[in-house]
């Protein structure tokens, strides 16, 4: 083997080992990286569908009639680009999120952080109520403002798509029924986990330690009141003038 021959050599095992690098750095760069959290069973994402059937069930039956998916639908549905079908289905997601949020054993504001802020049903940012619930900060006022606004404007919402969806007057009734049981699933939750004086339901009904009154020494128990036996004043002889 001729001296010539080490260059070519010498490229050839360059080239290899860029081709190898180039690879690697490639797979890493085009990889996503998942982060890992503890807690509720559900996707990370709290985007309604379909992250709302594993968290409300109820609420993918909702949005499946009104869009003529369902088995026995004789409505051909709303459009889902409808803004009103939009609006209504953000409200789905956001109690979704925040109850896969406030049932997660990590306590992290993971779901609802995604949920887009929108002025015709929201008071504050989901994910601020949510940061808010853990760390019992929120007012019982505020909390209720919150989901009576949700439900206010779902119900508006509600009517407005089941008329443009043409469903026959049981049908709508059955499905107020519905958006009033996740709505009021989520309320519950949401009180039991948010407030910091609902210390019975916080505690699986137990209110040992969490009932507020005067603390009274041991040693005290057993003497007698005090009832200010002399002539109205007290036993030093002050009778309360300056």
């Amino acid at each position: 083997m001729g001296a010539s021959d080490y260059p070519i050599q010498l490229i050839f095992t360059i080239v290899i080992i860029a081709l190898i690098v180039y690879y690697i750095v490639k797979m890493m760069s085009t990889t996503p990286l998942f982060p890992f959290y503890e807690g509720f069973a559900g996707v990370t994402r709290g985007s309604g569908e379909p992250d709302s059937p594993r968290i409300l069930p109820e609420a993918s039956e909702l949005l499946d009639v009104l869009a003529g998916r369902g088995i026995n639908s004789m409505s051909p549905g709303v459009s889902e680009a409808s803004p009103d079908y939009m609006e209504f289905q953000l409200i789905l997601s956001k109690l979704a999120a925040l109850k896969q949020d406030l049932l997660g054993v990590a306590s992290v504001v993971n779901a609802t952080r995604y949920q887009a802020f929108e002025t015709a049903h929201d008071r504050i940012n989901v994910a601020e109520v949510c940061g808010m619930c853990f760390t019992h900060s929120i007012p019982s006022r505020d909390l209720d403002i919150v989901f009576i606004t949700w439900r206010d404007r779902g119900r508006v919402l509600l009517r407005k798509l089941c008329t443009e969806a043409n469903l026959t007057e049981e049908q709508v009734v059955s499905m107020e029924k519905k958006f009033a049981a996740i709505w009021s699933d989520v309320y519950d939750i949401a009180r039991s986990r948010c407030l910091a004086t609902n210390f019975s339901i916080q505690h699986g009904g137990e209110t040992k330690g969490g009932d507020v009154g005067a603390y009274e020494p041991t040693h005290l128990k057993d003497m007698r009141s005090y009832d200010y036996k002399y002539g109205g004043m007290s036993a030093s002889g002050w009778n309360g003038a300056v």
